[in-house]
């Protein structure tokens, strides 16, 4: 890396660090407000405008430029899409009011942590053995009319494949009756896979940040498929093998574009839609 390169990164870097504070000091404000009515008032303040808005605001300052393809359902719905890094979690929610499951880890993050339980993510610890109580967490969330957003993976990935479905999260469409929508989501960096978004391994969060913070916009691809309605006699690992062929079939469709188009683009459909948030 040459020394003029070094340099744009460091400018890059402290740039949008002192604006991720400030934006996150002011959500933080925001949601404590929010709170304080809450107590006084004994009511509960929807916040599905505000995430949206937070959401989109993170994925600028991340430097994300999102672009959709297809049509995302309305109304309640299990939305079931593959995990690349905690970064999808903004880039979905910044178009759709949802909720979602996370590992209890996130919890404990700085700030992200405490914002994340403010917007109504519900958390879970592997092998706690508490997945009854979630799943029907789930299931009250969908049947109250909200839209819970799943990673049935069960791990982050590099976004080059996506890796078996587990079935066990699945269900909850079927107890519930709503329909399940998958998504898949895919990370390019100047027409390649990109490898600088992708949290795995023994990657923390704040190490993470810094890298993204540096380095210049990254392309993200959203798609929605068509929505599958569910009945009481589907079987959860039937849902889980075809919502992966789906996913699965989505990231191949959109490297296939990547490859054949680089840095031009020609639209995946006649719904597809675009917004550039950095």
């Amino acid at each position: 890396m040459s020394k003029l390169q070094r340099i744009v990164e460091s400018v890059r870097f402290f740039t949008r660090l002192s604006a991720f504070v400030v934006f996150l000091s002011l959500s933080m404000a925001t949601l404590g407000l929010v709170r304080i009515i809450e107590i006084c008032s004994r009511q509960r303040i929807d916040r599905t405008g505000l995430v949206n808005r937070y959401s989109a605001g993170l994925c600028r300052l991340l430097g994300m430029r999102i672009q959709t393809h297809g049509l995302a359902m309305e109304g309640p719905a299990l939305r079931v899409c593959n995990h690349v890094s905690w970064t999808d979690i903004p880039i979905l929610a910044a178009g759709l009011p949802l909720r979602f499951l996370a590992k209890r880890e996130v919890a404990s993050w700085p700030l992200i942590g405490w914002i994340a339980r403010e917007i109504g993510t519900i958390f879970v610890q592997r092998g706690a053995g508490d997945s009854a109580q979630v799943r029907q967490t789930l299931v009250s969330a969908l049947e109250d009319g909200s839209s819970v957003v799943v990673f049935p993976e069960g791990t982050t990935t590099t976004g080059e494949s996506v890796k078996r479905f587990h079935p066990h999260m699945l269900g909850v469409a079927i107890e519930a009756k709503c329909r399940v929508q998958a998504i898949t989501i895919s990370y390019h960096r100047n027409g390649q896979p990109d490898w600088l978004v992708p949290f795995t391994g023994d990657d923390d969060f704040v190490s993470h940040l810094c890298r993204l913070l540096k380095k210049p916009a990254v392309r993200m691809d959203v798609l929605y498929h068509p929505p599958v309605a569910v009945s009481a006699n589907d079987n959860p690992a039937d849902l889980a093998q075809m919502l992966h062929r789906q996913v699965s079939q989505g990231l191949v469709t959109l490297r296939e574009e990547h490859e054949r188009t680089g840095s031009h683009r020609t639209p995946l459909n006649n719904n597809e839609s675009a917004t550039e948030p950095g």
